[in-house]
């Protein structure tokens, strides 16, 4: 699978591998900041494609995109994260990046991790076609 998805981004972007800052970035940091204001459901939402593949942590994707919004509740815990590194191709209808994030719950506590999303354009604007994190091991409590 790693491979697979390796290869079909080196094969969709012709552009320079890393960039400082693009418009995908850009949406990426907006995306981060929409699920602070209104809450990681609505975030994720909002922002997925109509065909979207969103790997949790807990089994398969979720697959496509629900035809309401959920409620926008930002009292929740706070989901956010930030992209490294990113890229456009060169006709400039895909994307990606990746980053880190964090989780600040009060019932479990702060969570960490990386993160890489695949963006298309749609409808005129960047969406996420399939989102992947992973989780960072907590370290162990000093006895």
């Amino acid at each position: 699978m790693k491979l697979v998805l390796a290869t079909a981004l080196s094969i969709a972007f012709t552009a320079p591998a890393f960039a400082s800052d693009n418009d995908v970035m850009a949406a990426d940091r907006a995306f981060s900041a929409l699920s602070v204001e209104k809450g990681i459901p609505y975030a994720f939402w909002f922002s997925s494609a109509k065909t979207a593949r969103l790997y949790g942590e807990h089994g398969g994707p979720a697959i496509g995109k629900a035809a309401a919004a959920p409620k926008a509740d930002a009292s929740g815990p706070k989901l956010t994260w930030a992209p490294t590194a990113g890229a456009v191709s060169a006709d400039g209808k895909m994307g990606w990046t990746d980053g880190t994030w964090k989780l600040v719950d009060a019932k479990t506590g702060t969570d960490t991790g990386h993160y890489v999303t695949v963006w298309v354009k749609e409808d005129g604007a960047w969406k996420v076609q399939a989102d992947i994190g992973t989780t960072d091991v907590r370290p162990k409590a000093k006895p």
